[in-house]
């Protein structure tokens, strides 16, 4: 990534232009979305730069641009469409410290202005470092399309619970409250839903949320693909986008990676288990311990003999913790019957000794400590994996047939 996206409070900020025919129009007319103090310099004004003059919309000034114009100035556009101007623009803003966008010219500027789906105050950005601008305008169309015009109207709406819902919850409860609150209205049409009706829904979601549902952590043992994000089942993904902690091997790929949040923490078992020298049971345990508390946990395992010989082991350090764990089945890009036959090699280390499972006994030798005091949780979680295992081995026959 060469280019750091962001986005920049201009209100009351200077933007200077340097440039005011047609080529600077349309940074201009982008601009004056924004509460930024426009200044214009340039001859020849094109008829739009005039008509926002006269409204007070910006301020232009019938001259070329002078050094002493950069004053307080945060961002400075070139728009002049004449190369030896555009770089005398460029010299200004390198001796002032200012930011500065040359139009057209992306070996001249310092930054870049994307393409942008406007739902304010909801902004989309799509950028392609310069190298696509035609290929940022199709994606912005295809953006455009999935968010409804009114969809700026929900975030508004949000922004008056704010106050209430942190005065009731806790940060974790908050996060959990407002992500239930859009999940349920963002599979409505919500173009057809009246102000008064979100309002009496963000009431009724307030109202009847049980913060006490989430205090028990949850531990997600998710079958990944490690290659791509297309492979990912729907639940996965979905966990992904809002877990709190991600414990990861190495070889999944960074793209599976990115959809998690930022906030989230991403612990690469493989690196800190040669780092730290401690197992991979141990790494799990120890990080654990510390989200207890309600916080969504997930753990991504490629389709290997490891994954499924490891399993049995870290379930049992994450049932001592009091955790709920729960086995997320993945899709394999199965193609042949060599490799069918492989996949029911690995699923037959759990299947072909459930007893061991029901009387919640942990199946891997290299780890065969007993539970705590975790007995009922340990042999819930056993017969959950075994019908989500006993689904997969199901799916994985009708296949074959």
């Amino acid at each position: 990534m060469k280019y750091f996206p962001l986005f920049l409070d201009l209100a009351e900020k200077k933007v200077a232009i340097s440039g005011a025919g047609e080529t600077a129009v349309p940074k201009i007319r982008l601009l004056l979305k924004t509460d930024a103090r426009i200044e214009v310099f340039g001859k020849k004004p094109a008829p739009d730069v005039i008509n926002w003059h006269n409204r007070g919309k910006l301020s232009f000034h019938d001259r070329e641009i002078k050094s002493d114009d950069l004053q307080g100035c945060v961002l400075l556009y070139g728009a002049n469409n004449n190369p030896k101007e555009d770089r005398k623009v460029l010299a200004l803003g390198e001796a002032k410290g200012v930011l500065v966008n040359i139009v057209d010219n992306l070996q001249l500027s310092q930054f870049i202005t994307p393409a942008i789906v406007d739902r304010d105050p909801i902004t989309v950005a799509i950028g392609t470092e310069g190298t696509a601008p035609v290929l940022a305008r199709k994606i912005k169309a295809r953006v455009e399309d999935l968010l409804p015009e009114s969809i700026g109207r929900v975030a508004k709406i949000s922004t008056t619970f704010r106050e209430r819902v942190a005065s009731k919850l806790s940060s974790l409860q908050i996060r959990s409250f407002w992500s239930s609150y859009f999940e349920r209205i963002l599979t409505k049409k919500i173009l057809e839903i009246p102000e008064g009706e979100l309002l009496e829904n963000l009431e009724e979601t307030l109202e009847n949320y049980d913060p006490v549902q989430e205090e028990q952590s949850v531990y997600y043992f998710v079958e990944s693909s490690t290659t791509s994000p297309d492979l990912l089942t729907v639940k996965a993904r979905r966990l992904i986008e809002n877990a709190d902690v991600v414990f990861y091997d190495s070889q999944i790929s960074k793209f599976i990676l990115e959809l998690a949040r930022r906030e989230a923490i991403l612990v690469d078992l493989d690196q800190r288990t040669e780092l730290n020298g401690q197992s991979r049971q141990q790494i799990i345990a120890s990080i654990c311990q510390e989200f207890s508390h309600g916080e969504t946990i997930l753990q991504l395992g490629s389709n290997s003999f490891q994954m499924w010989e490891s399993l049995g082991s870290e379930m049992t350090e994450i049932e001592d913790l009091g955790i709920k764990f729960e086995f997320v089945p993945g899709v394999s890009p199965i193609k042949t019957k060599s490799t069918r036959e492989r996949s029911g090699d690995l699923l037959s280390v759990f299947l072909d000794d459930r007893s061991r499972w029901k009387n919640g006994v942990n199946l891997s030798s290299i780890h065969p400590r007993q539970p705590k005091n975790n007995e009922g949780l340990r042999k819930q979680n056993s017969n959950n994996l075994i019908g989500e295992l006993a689904s997969v081995e199901s799916g994985m026959a009708l296949r074959e047939n």
